[in-house]
């Protein structure tokens, strides 16, 4: 039954997106264009490295 309705939810997804790509494709380039300047990806990365770093040493110790 699960699966069901997954397959359900990824066709209606799928759906949505194939007939109203133009629609969609506008926003998201409009929205990427605000996010990804280049100082909100200098503190992304910044962030990504931390994570990395944090679940690398949490990797380490909990191997042990």
């Amino acid at each position: 039954m699960e699966k069901l309705i997954i397959g359900i939810v990824f066709i209606s997804l799928g759906l949505l997106f194939f007939f109203n790509n133009k629609d969609i494709g506008e926003g998201a380039a409009k929205f990427y264009q605000k996010l990804y300047t280049e100082h909100n990806l200098k503190i992304m990365f910044k962030a990504c490295g931390v994570v990395l770093v944090f679940g690398g040493l949490v990797l380490i110790f909990l191997n042990n």
